[in-house]
């Protein structure tokens, strides 16, 4: 488990993984259960579970999991295998698939969101703008 580098730990039963304010890594992050981010990461966070992204946590990062709780801010993909929920302190600019979206009141989410059974992957760029050109060919007939 990482620290958050003032001796604190939350409870292990509770949580697998904690990365505290102070803690910053680079790389892939991967865990079964539920693990906290409060500090910095640049790479990929993958979990066999739920990924909550603190309120002071800065991710540039794909995000996998079971479920994904935003506080924090997000640039990158986010893809929640059951949900995605966005609180209201979070700032995320990213692509989002998940078959559940939440987004309560004063969150910031700029990016594309694709809700549908077992979400498994976001779309690219290209997939959007062909899906895009798809319904504006259905529609004008």
């Amino acid at each position: 488990m990482f620290g958050n580098g003032n001796g604190a730990q939350p409870n292990s039963e509770e949580m697998t993984i904690y990365m505290g304010p102070n803690m910053e890594l680079k790389g892939t992050l991967t865990f079964e259960g539920t693990g906290r981010i409060d500090g910095k990461v640049h790479g990929k966070i993958i979990a066999k579970g739920v990924i909550v992204i603190g309120e002071g946590a800065v991710v540039s990062s794909e995000l996998e999991g079971d479920t994904v709780v935003v506080g924090g801010r997000v640039e990158g993909k986010i893809v929640g295998r059951r949900k995605v929920q966005l609180l209201k302190t979070a700032i995320v600019n990213a692509d989002i698939a998940a078959p559940s979206f939440l987004m309560e009141e004063g969150c910031r989410f700029n990016g594309n969101c694709r809700m549908s059974a077992g979400a498994e992957s976001v779309p690219s760029t290209e997939d959007s703008e062909q899906d895009a050109m798809r319904f504006a060919d259905a529609a004008a007939r």
